[in-house]
């Protein structure tokens, strides 16, 4: 295969246009560059059409119809589940068929969140975010599907509750939590339903709010007990949360996200889950562009683990290391 466009990586030109792939260069764009696609030159359009990386523009289109696919699937989940779970099965083939274009996925989740769609974009979201992390883990193809089906119905039974506590802009009382604490134990009543589920999957979406610590809901379990597809579902669903607007507060931004988890692998998120999440992401972030709320717009040229929230900045020839300037904050990411 020649490749038909240059391709580069935090603005350094990889592999030049007409350069013939080898088996090397392709295992390196995959494993270290995290590219699913490239495009080639060939004489057959579906060729070339296959082997192209889509746009961030692309997958927000792609994204916006799957959320409205999502919606009628889980608006009919009752009936679904009673006959049979292909129509689960072939959303989470569309969405994974998207993770072809991982980069551009990541950049698209990172930059947009899922609005103030906090059930079905946001589910979009969680399911590409944890088969992302799953196969960055090495998962096997086989749990990365089932870890799909748990994660786009991980929050169903949001469905079953009221839209004036889900959007409430006022302090929770109450009766309000326990209404939101019961959304992963009506999921998994609808489930139980199902002849021959997975189990995982059951336990993916009933404990997808529990914590390490034991002060999660809604079993209050610990470490161990807790099953791998919860751990990863609970990272993704706190990452897009975060980095989400939402009616009663705004985005925090994907930096600010990313240090939530990595506070929380610390005793309630799994820390080497986190730890794989947070590093393959700062890589996306590597080489992009920031608004900062002296209306300066800088790239991204170092991120400090420790401080994920200040990476060092460029403008032009300067350096902006947002550790020393305490006065100085990134209002947003532009992609």
């Amino acid at each position: 295969m020649i490749i038909a466009e240059e391709i580069k990586s935090n603005g350094i030109v990889l592999l030049n246009e007409r350069t013939e792939l080898t088996e090397a260069m392709i295992n390196k764009l995959q494993k270290i560059y995290f590219y699913s696609r490239v495009a080639v030159y060939s004489d057959q359009e579906e060729v070339l059409e296959f082997y192209k990386n889509k746009t961030v523009e692309e997958i927000e289109e792609s994204f916006n119809d799957l959320s409205i696919d999502v919606k009628a699937v889980l608006s009919n989940i009752e009936d679904t589940i009673k006959t049979n779970f292909q129509e689960i099965e072939e959303f989470t083939r569309k969405i994974k068929d998207e993770l072809r274009s991982t980069r551009s996925v990541i950049k698209n989740i990172v930059l947009v969140g899922s609005g103030e769609d906090a059930i079905y974009r946001h589910s979009v979201n969680v399911t590409a975010l944890s088969a992302v992390l799953g196969k960055w883990l090495g998962f096997s193809e086989r749990d990365i599907n089932l870890l799909s089906h748990a994660a786009i119905l991980h929050d169903f039974g949001k469905t079953k509750i009221s839209r004036e506590i889900l959007d409430k802009v006022t302090p929770l009382t109450a009766e309000d939590w326990k209404k939101i604490k019961s959304h992963p134990g009506l999921v998994y009543n609808y489930l139980k339903a199902v002849p021959s589920l997975d189990i995982s999957i059951l336990y993916g979406v009933l404990m997808h709010h529990e914590r390490l610590d034991g002060s999660g809901y809604p079993l209050g379990i610990k470490e161990d007990r807790i099953h791998p597809f919860a751990k990863i579902i609970a990272i993704a669903d706190t990452f897009d949360a975060i980095n989400s607007n939402r009616v009663y507060r705004e985005s925090q931004g994907p930096f600010e996200a990313l240090e939530t988890l990595q506070k929380e692998s610390l005793g309630k998120l799994d820390y080497v889950y986190c730890k794989v999440f947070i590093e393959h992401v700062i890589n996306f972030l590597m080489g992009e562009s920031v608004l900062l709320n002296t209306n300066k717009i800088c790239t991204v040229i170092g991120v400090n683990v420790n401080d994920i929230s200040r990476p060092l900045l460029v403008d032009g020839t300067d350096f902006i290391d947002l550790k020393q300037r305490k006065d100085i904050y990134i209002k947003k990411l532009i992609i």
